[in-house]
């Protein structure tokens, strides 16, 4: 997604500075600290590795390009996206010499983000959208990807409505929340200016994100009506954002979280959800900041042919915005897709 000059150069500013005092271990961080222009590859024995969200993680002990002897740390996707591939875990052993490609950090360390990893066996494991095997030398995992399965019309069980799993259509296509440039006060691009991508994480590991940020989120959702609440369960880091439906929900002063408080009403087949009350300090992936009293208007319209879930967002917060902002996206009907526990573990 680019960004406009002045936010670009701010990141990758940053982002150099703080290679030279990266932590050696797991890393959890952003793809804006790998370089995506280049791919690199790297082969050693697999001294320890995690199949688990938020990022599958390698260590492999290796030698660099002038000899010397490295420890690789390598991060991958989530368990949530691999695990709607056919790549698996098992034929990995701790000991075992592999061969892994893919990203190399903007300035160069001993970290990378993979795209291919090569077993012993000649099994080649596929660990990013889009990408071809590398070697090719036997079996390949990965090329199944029911992630990149786009949305598909009502059939005759008639499931047309809000009340199912929606999936994000990955890869190619795949339609992204935040918008190139915002309508920022002076205040806020300030702050903006002073945000550390690596540092400066809104909720880095295990920590949940909070509204609007959680909607980003690209694992499958799933609208649940309970009495006079509907809940919104989403995949990452097992989010339930509570509707209430019935107005007077007894909550006089609902306390202030990093979800808010939420509440709906139906226009016409429209879903239509005002929250307040939110307390999270960033807006979107790319460090805008949030004020202290945002608030959100949602709209949930199920497409005509039943295929797609329509998504609108305005957002009113004058500390930060000269004026509202509109963000839209999408997902899809897959059938049999089902919002699984994330079961996030943190870095160690």
């Amino acid at each position: 997604m680019p960004l406009p000059d002045s936010r670009f150069a701010v990141k990758i500013l940053l982002i150099l500075s703080a290679q030279v005092f990266a932590p050696q271990a797991f890393p959890h961080h952003s793809f804006t600290r790998f370089n995506q222009a280049d791919i690199v590859e790297i082969e050693g024995e697999l001294i320890d590795y995690r199949w688990r969200n938020p990022h599958i993680v390698f260590q492999v002990r290796g030698t660099n390009d002038a000899g010397d002897d490295v420890v690789w740390q390598v991060e991958g996707h989530s368990l949530s996206i691999l695990r709607r591939t056919n790549a698996s875990p098992e034929g990995l052993e701790v000991g075992d010499r592999v061969k892994l490609a893919g990203w190399p950090t903007v300035r160069p360390s001993n970290e990378i983000f993979v795209h291919n990893l090569l077993l012993p066996d000649g099994t080649e494991l596929l660990l990013q959208s889009g990408v071809a095997p590398r070697w090719a030398t036997g079996v390949t995992l990965g090329s199944e990807r029911e992630w990149e399965i786009g949305g598909t019309a009502t059939d005759n069980t008639g499931r047309k409505g809000l009340f199912r799993v929606w999936s994000t259509k990955f890869g190619r296509g795949f339609d992204p929340l935040w918008l190139d440039h915002y309508p920022l006060t002076d205040s806020a691009q300030q702050t903006f200016g002073e945000w550390n991508p690596l540092t400066d994480t809104a909720a880095p590991g295990c920590r949940p994100k909070g509204m609007p940020l959680i909607m980003e989120q690209p694992y499958p959702i799933e609208f649940v009506q309970r009495d006079d609440v509907i809940l919104l369960r989403m995949e990452e880091y097992d989010t339930v954002r509570t509707i209430y439906m019935a107005g007077d929900d007894g909550l006089n002063e609902p306390e202030r979280s990093i979800l808010g408080h939420s509440s709906g009403r139906w226009d016409g087949d429209t879903l239509v959800v005002e929250t307040d009350n939110v307390d999270f300090p960033i807006f979107d992936s790319n460090g805008t900041p949030q004020g202290s009293n945002p608030s959100f208007v949602e709209r949930f319209r199920v497409s005509d042919d039943g295929s797609q879930l329509l998504y609108d967002l305005t957002v009113t917060d004058d500390e930060v915005f000269t004026e509202s902002v509109n963000l839209t996206r999408n997902w899809v009907w897959r059938p049999g897709e089902a919002v699984e526990p994330y079961e996030c573990v943190e870095t160690d």
